[in-house]
């Protein structure tokens, strides 16, 4: 029989597995992933897997002792694989929804993105990156394919080594960093402006997300 650990590791590999199968899957969790960008793709990808609608998730100790919350008697846990000591591991958080209040309790500073902050963001995201334009989701699109160009410019190597096996095999060096940049891209522009509110489901279709099949590598 076997252990939780190894349930949980092969949720992991079935939910990754599916991911980019279909593409709503993919814009599925890049929703779930755009509430929880604190956390690494692993631990998204857990969250997802059990509480996808999940908003804003913290360690027993968190809510108790820094936001002075307390999680409800019967609250499941969400299980987050730790391999930081060579080994995988369980360790557990909760959202938001899964905590009461009691006096003095915190709640989670969740921002939002509105009309008023259009310029102070606008400004910001030229100062930052030297991209402006008139409209923020616009500037939220340049600034993906912006990171996404100098993350490829950095890792491109390294990349490159490790499509054996993938479906990018088929293609010559330009083609895989064609690839990889449009999957990238897309989904970064996604996820940022589904944060923002700005309904990304009407930027794009099933064909736009035809990279991200192609990129098992995403997997």
């Amino acid at each position: 029989m076997p252990s939780k650990t190894e349930e949980y590791l092969a949720l992991a590999q079935r939910t990754a597995n599916g991911l980019t199968r279909y593409w709503e899957s993919w814009t599925d969790y890049l929703t779930t992933a755009s509430r929880l960008y604190k956390y690494p793709f692993a631990d998204q990808l857990m969250i997802y897997a059990q509480r996808p609608d999940a908003t804003a998730c913290a360690d027993f100790d968190i809510w108790n002792n820094r936001m002075n919350r307390y999680v409800r008697r019967g609250a499941k846990g969400i299980a987050l694989l730790d391999e930081s000591s060579g080994f995988p591991r369980l360790h557990y958080v909760f959202d938001v929804s899964d905590t009461g209040v009691r006096r003095n309790s915190r709640d989670p500073e969740v921002w939002q993105y509105n009309d008023d902050l259009k310029r102070p963001v606008s400004d910001a995201l030229t100062a930052a990156y030297g991209i402006s334009g008139e409209r923020v989701s616009q500037q939220l699109a340049d600034v993906a394919g912006k990171l996404v160009a100098d993350y490829w410019d950095n890792n491109g190597g390294d990349i490159r080594a490790i499509v054996d096996g993938s479906l990018l095999m088929d293609y010559d060096e330009a083609g895989v960093e064609i690839q990889f940049k449009s999957a990238a891209a897309i989904s970064v522009t996604y996820t940022l402006l589904e944060r923002c509110g700005f309904e990304p489901a009407g930027w794009f279709d099933k064909d736009d997300f035809q990279a991200i099949r192609r990129h098992c590598l995403l997997q």
